[in-house]
């Protein structure tokens, strides 16, 4: 293990500043001489030099990083006005050394935080150039939010499909049901689910429920950010949220909780297979961010399917069904701390809608049950813990999610309450950076502390395959997702934090890491958001592309290489293994893009 290695650090001094760029546009030390000429920094010998950084941009304000590979010592970088061939900044590459856990790949890193001048760029090192990117003022919300947006309507369910489901068979009753609208959960996989994973105790991933959720929050970050240029954003996050709402309120049982999904059997894609499943949801498996959902839709003031009014009311008698009968539809018999952050969002969207002391106290309950979580095992102190004991909570897709609802619970906290689930935060908070920073880690990659399926315990990069099995195989995948709802909960927590300057700007090049990887700051040089950056990864079913990408949506991500989730692994599918294993790495999946939208719009 490496100690005492800042990757951020940068020598002071050691940098040249390219001519014409005023002191307004490039931050650097007091007295740094401006330069343009001058000897270029050594280039490297080794062809396979890679240039590895965030292909879309950065804000003027925001931390900028780069990450080489090199078969021998790099030397220097140089960052080039893309217009004028100008050499804008150059310096040494500090050595970050070789990710233990990964392959014999070595990285260097630099930071040009200081350039701050709006334009094209890229970073050359030697003959090896990176991507392109541009250095603007809200540049992710401007060129990758409209296909974010438009990737879900894109998803919609319709056609035959749409057709089929409304009069969709609901299990084996010999009855048919309504349940029309939604989206389609992934590219190969055209059914609709609020969740997966549901025989597991730890690990439910929400979906559908969750990108309606994240529609509507987006909105609302987006309007109290009071930026007209986000208006057409606004205006289709809305539509989309309240196309979610119509979906979630029409699978809603009379009295009770929700339908889970619709199932879609094949290839081939046979509408007539679909079936919509009798199970009802539970709150950690969608019931939870659904009646948040509803409860958001029925504030705004238009509606879609149904009236406001309507939303409002199944999102209460919802959650009175499911305070009162959660644990019996769990698959374990009783809550952990999925349900606790799940019904806490529920509490807290249903109190803003209706101003009822009830779900105030409700929410009060969760928060402190939620904020009671954090355990200590060796060296790893608080971290969340899943169950009663100390079992780490480590998610492969919403391991944000419990401090995104313990911050969402302080804007109607006052007082001890919100006093002590800021400490939870913070507490929580310093951890993931702690356990992110102990080992190399030259992208900032989020680490997590997991037991695996033998139950031993490692704080690692991946998520281990052996905690997830099924019938057929194993369930794992890339976790775009979890690193985004990271990124998520680490803008949230800076912004509660903002007097305390360090913690906050710690917090925001964390999230700024996790983003930058999705968008190709990563070991593969890929830019993970269709639609945007270099080397988008394409989808191949069984060595076939007919389930097709599109545009704004996320891929899985990259993974671990073995059991345990060690190793690193990118894109080993049918092609050299003959297995159908493509979707773990290039499949589009609803939750990956929602979270990715949710921490964009926080800005």
């Amino acid at each position: 293990m490496r100690t005492g290695h800042d990757r951020r650090r940068f020598l002071i001094g050691a940098a040249t500043v390219g001519a014409g760029y005023t002191a307004g546009a490039v931050v650097g030390a007091p007295g740094e001489a401006a330069a343009g000429t001058g000897a270029a920094p050594r280039e490297p010998d080794d062809a396979t030099t890679r240039v590895l950084l965030n292909n879309v941009g950065f804000d003027p304000a925001a931390p900028k990083r780069v990450v080489v590979t090199a078969g021998s010592p790099p030397g220097g970088f140089r960052l080039v006005d893309a217009a004028t061939g100008e050499t804008v900044l150059s310096g040494p590459l500090v050595d970050a050394g070789r990710v233990a856990d990964w392959d014999d790949r070595r990285y260097w890193t630099a930071d040009f935080s200081r350039v701050e001048r709006p334009g094209d760029y890229f970073v050359a090192v030697g003959a090896a150039r990176s991507a392109p990117f541009k250095i603007e003022a809200t540049v992710l919300e401007r060129y990758t939010l409209s296909h974010v947006v438009h990737h879900f309507k894109g998803w919609r369910c319709s056609g035959q499909y749409d057709k089929f489901d409304r009069h969709v068979p609901l299990g084996r009753t010999g009855k048919t049901y309504d349940a029309h609208g939604g989206w389609y959960d992934a590219t190969g996989d055209f059914g609709k689910h609020f969740t997966q994973l549901s025989s597991l105790s730890y690990f439910n991933t929400l979906q559908l429920p969750l990108t309606a959720w994240s529609l509507f929050v987006s909105h609302r970050e987006l309007t109290a950010r009071k930026d007209e240029n986000f208006t057409q954003l606004r205006t289709w996050m809305q539509d989309e949220g309240l196309y979610g709402a119509d979906y979630i309120r029409r699978v809603h049982v009379p009295e009770q909780s929700f339908y889970s999904g619709i199932r879609q059997p094949g290839p081939p894609k046979d509408p007539l297979k679909r079936t919509l499943g009798t199970e009802q949801v539970c709150f950690r498996e969608g019931g939870g961010v659904a009646i948040a959902a509803l409860a958001i839709a029925s504030t705004h003031d238009v509606s879609g399917d149904y009236e406001s009014a309507e939303y409002l009311s199944t999102a209460k008698v919802a959650f009175a069904y499911l305070e009162a009968n959660n644990a019996r539809l769990t698959n374990d018999g009783k809550e952990n701390i999925q349900d606790d952050y799940n019904a806490l969002l529920a509490a807290v969207e249903l109190y803003r809608a209706t101003d009822d002391d009830t779900y105030r106290k409700s929410a009060d309950k969760r928060a402190a049950s939620l904020a009671s979580r954090l355990v200590t095992w060796r060296d790893y102190r608080d971290y969340w813990r899943a169950d009663d004991e100390d079992r780490p909570y480590f998610h492969p897709s919403d391991a944000g999610l419990p401090v995104v609802a313990l911050l969402t619970y302080a804007g109607i906290a006052d007082g001890e309450a919100k006093d002590r689930v800021l400490d939870a935060v913070r507490r929580s908070m310093l951890f993931e950076l702690s356990v992110t920073g102990e080992v190399t880690n030259p992208f900032g990659y989020a680490r997590q502390l997991v037991q695996d399926g033998n139950g031993d315990r490692a704080a690692q990069f991946f998520f281990p395959h052996n905690v997830t099995p099924r019938a057929r195989d194993q369930w794992w995948q890339g976790e775009n997702a979890r690193i985004a709802s990271l990124a998520t909960a680490a803008r949230l927590t800076a912004r509660a934090f903002s007097d305390d300057r360090a913690f906050s700007a710690r917090l925001r090049s964390y999230a700024a890491d996790q983003l930058d990887w999705i968008l190709g700051a990563n070991p593969y040089e890929v830019c993970m958001l269709d639609g945007s950056g270099q080397n988008n990864p394409q989808y191949l079913w069984l060595g076939s592309w007919q389930f097709l990408q599109t545009a704004g949506g996320v891929v899985n991500g990259i993974t671990g290489k073995n059991e345990d989730g060690s190793g690193i692994l990118w894109d080993h599918g049918f092609a050299k293994t003959g297995k159908d294993d493509d979707w773990r790495w290039g499949e589009q999946w609803l939750p990956h893009t929602s979270w990715y939208m949710n921490a964009v719009a926080l800005g």
